[in-house]
């Protein structure tokens, strides 16, 4: 997962205690901010194993030691990215615009997003996207067979939007349609890119009060402005019921 707030993404991983879906990642973006408070590595590793056992009392350290080690031993090699957003401008999404198919569209912006983002991180990077297809295709939203995306990227090609490396076996690609000009639009979460270009233009997608991540709203006709997506809201009324028993459990426990 693309994060642009390392620092901030860190902070919030402790705070909740969350090995995330990638506990590897998620230990070297903690290693890192450590790092940056000024711990020296062999106090950033005893927070470590500290913060595994937070999320997980029943952990065994020794386990964890090898992921523990590289992340520390990776983080230590680079700083940590802090990017507030990501800018596309409107004379790139009327680029975008006139490539037909809405799924090629969701790519293109993708691709836009992920180029920007790379060259942010690595200075000369020259608009190269060097992300694996299926992890493109995630945060475009696309769902599709291997061949429809190939075309997706040979018509994104014909089209002068994108070049193909020219070393055999090399899937990465070159956006070439990067300009300046008024912004359109800022991306603050890489998760569901293809939905924000579809909510740009009005598509009836929110963005989620408390992750972020942007999400098809639920019944758009009734008109009233959705806060949380299906997993945050889920999570909030869990929490609201147990926080209502535990009130009504200490209301009899003072009545009686």
């Amino acid at each position: 997962m693309i994060v642009l707030n390392e620092t901030e993404w860190a902070r919030d991983a402790i705070e909740q205690k969350t090995l995330g879906d990638n506990p590897y990642n998620t230990l070297k973006r903690i290693a890192r901010f450590y790092l940056d408070q000024g711990y020296d590595k062999s106090e950033v590793r005893r927070k470590l194993d500290m913060f595994i056992l937070q999320c997980d009392t029943s952990a065994s350290l020794p386990k964890w030691s090898d992921v523990a080690d590289k992340a520390l031993n990776k983080a230590f090699r680079r700083n940590a990215i802090e990017i507030d957003y990501i800018t596309v401008t409107k004379p790139e999404m009327e680029t975008i615009d006139t490539v037909g198919g809405t799924q090629t569209r969701r790519l293109a912006f993708t691709l836009l997003c992920l180029a920007k983002y790379l060259d942010i991180v690595n200075p000369g990077g020259d608009h190269w996207v060097t992300t694996e297809d299926n992890a493109i295709m995630r945060m475009a939203n696309i769902n599709t067979s291997l061949k429809r995306q190939s075309a997706m990227f040979r018509k994104l090609n014909e089209c002068g939007l994108i070049r193909f490396s020219k070393k055999v076996d090399n899937t990465n690609v070159r956006v070439c349609f990067m300009q300046e000009g008024e912004e359109a639009v800022r991306v603050y979460d890489f998760r569901n890119l293809g939905y924000q270009y579809i909510r740009y233009h009005g598509g009836s997608f929110f963005e989620c009060s408390n992750c972020g991540i942007v999400s098809k709203e639920n019944n758009p006709q009734i008109g009233r402005k959705q806060k949380y997506c299906k997993a945050c809201a889920a999570k909030i009324a869990a929490a609201q019921h147990v926080n209502a028993v535990l009130k009504m459990r200490s209301n009899n426990g003072e009545e009686g």
